[in-house]
């Protein structure tokens, strides 16, 4: 029983042998591991990267049999760890979609004179061409401002296709013309948006017609601008010292209608100073311009009745069967009412030419020279009515006497006082007022300068810029 044991203790004994033996043998019978591969250094730093190393073979565990067993192998060591060098990874750079050439820029054809035709008249507009010297001697020196210059040589990009003139030297000179009554239409855009109205250039693509607005503008300010708005400046000031030198209380009549109507020429005058080219083109600013006029025009009327009304106080005590102390101070109270309403007058005037001085040098006067003519005529009658009532009140005065009673000493001072007054009014014609309304109804009779033909001289630089421009007369 005992040998038994000891016998299938050895038989499992030479079993786990001869099993670890072959485990042992399929071990070695595959292929050693390689050894790893070093990645050549590139022109990025590189990043040091350890390599796993191989996973160890676990040991064999077996049951010592009572005989010697076979001495096990000894497993592969492990290869020592290497240093790897990692590549860094390439990055794909987008490859950009193909691009279609540019298509070639239009050639404008040479020509003697660009054109810009109305295409409901069939009739240029707009016209460009070389100048001549003599021209340029003739012209009168500008001085635009730099939005101006940029304006005028946005017009020009073709230029030097045009045929130069003979005899000229200098083949940087250049003519820009508007058309007559053309040039106020142009700008405010009315011509191209008329029906059936497109502006075509000729020959084609040598001028864009969507600059021709803003070189019509510019053309205004610098012909219309200075005529107009220089003169207006000088009557303004000047009206504004004789308003200055008003009584507060007699400004303050008619809730100060007339300080504020001045105020508001001066507010405008200066921005259409400012920017003349783009006041022309707001038909908001023309509308308001209109309106203060209009407001202007009835200022001076109810001034005007004031004025009638203290003359007709002044006849009614000439008129009394009796001129004493009774009449000889009503006749104080009207001569003082008259002398403050023949002031407010004056500036009233004034003012109503520096509001259609106004409206006239944006293009837009048609019927102010009647009025104008209407309020000088006014003054013209006005001063003869009171000249001949300020003769008779002198001498209704001068007869009168003084009472025997109290009442001496007023009745010789109010006598005094309209002595004074007379002459005061004397000293303060209303013939400058009426001067003023003159001059003015005559410009606006003269019609708009801008309706007339206009035409500019230019200088291109070599970056095609203004350098100079200057005005020509039209039959330059």
């Amino acid at each position: 029983m005992g040998n038994a044991a000891w016998m299938l203790v050895a038989g499992l004994a030479i079993v786990c042998v001869v099993l670890g033996v072959l485990l042992l043998r399929g071990r070695r019978t595959e292929a050693p591991p390689a050894e790893p591969a070093v990645t050549p250094a590139v022109s990025v730093p590189p990043t040091p990267v350890p390599a796993e190393p191989p996973a160890a073979v676990a040991p064999v565990v077996t049951v010592p049999p009572p005989v010697a067993p076979a001495p096990a192998a000894k497993p592969a060591a492990a290869p020592a760890p290497t240093e790897v060098v990692a590549a860094a990874p390439a990055v794909a750079k987008p490859v950009p979609a193909a691009q279609p050439a540019p298509a070639p820029a239009p050639v404008v054809a040479p020509a003697r004179r660009f054109e810009l035709i109305d295409a409901a008249l069939q009739d240029p507009v707009l016209s460009v061409e070389r100048a001549g010297n003599e021209a340029w001697q003739d012209g009168t020196a500008l001085e635009p401002t730099p939005l101006q210059r940029e304006a005028l040589a946005a017009l020009l990009p073709n230029a030097q296709r045009l045929e130069a003139v003979p005899g000229a030297d200098d083949r940087d000179l250049f003519v820009v013309r508007l058309r007559q009554g053309a040039a106020l239409a142009l700008a405010r855009g009315e011509l191209a948006g008329a029906p059936g109205g497109e502006l075509v250039s000729r020959p084609p693509l040598a001028l864009d017609p969507a600059n021709a607005a803003n070189v019509a503008a510019v053309a205004l300010a610098l012909h219309c601008g200075p005529a107009y708005l220089t003169g207006l400046r000088g009557q303004v000031t000047e009206t504004k010292a004789l308003v200055g030198s008003l009584h507060p209380k007699l400004l303050a009549q008619g809730e100060g209608k007339l300080k504020a109507s001045l105020q508001d020429l001066t507010r405008y005058l200066r921005e259409a100073e400012e920017n003349y080219a783009g006041a022309i083109r707001k038909p908001v600013f023309i509308a308001r311009v209109a309106d203060l006029g209009n407001q202007a025009e009835t200022l001076w009327r109810v001034i005007g009745e004031a004025v009638v009304a203290a003359r007709a106080q002044i006849d009614v005590q000439l008129h009394a069967p009796r001129f004493g102390e009774v009449q000889l101070e009503r006749s104080l109270a009207a001569l003082r009412e008259l002398q403050g309403q023949r002031r407010l007058q004056d500036a009233a005037a004034r003012i109503l030419a520096g509001w259609q001085l106004l409206r006239l040098a944006l293009g837009e006067a048609s019927t102010g020279a009647d009025l104008l003519q209407a309020a000088a005529q006014a003054l013209h009658d006005g001063a003869q009515v009171d000249l001949a009532l300020t003769q008779a009140l002198q001498s209704a005065a001068d007869a009168a006497k003084a009472p025997d009673y109290v009442g001496k000493a007023e009745f010789v001072a109010n006598r005094s006082a309209v002595r004074e007054l007379l002459q005061r009014i004397a000293a303060e014609p209303l013939e400058p007022a009426r001067q003023h309304l003159g001059r003015a109804e005559q410009v606006i009779d003269a019609g708009f300068a801008g309706n007339a033909a206009l035409a500019l001289l230019l200088r291109l630089d070599a970056q095609g810029r203004a350098a100079e421009v200057r005005a020509v007369p039209v039959a330059a």
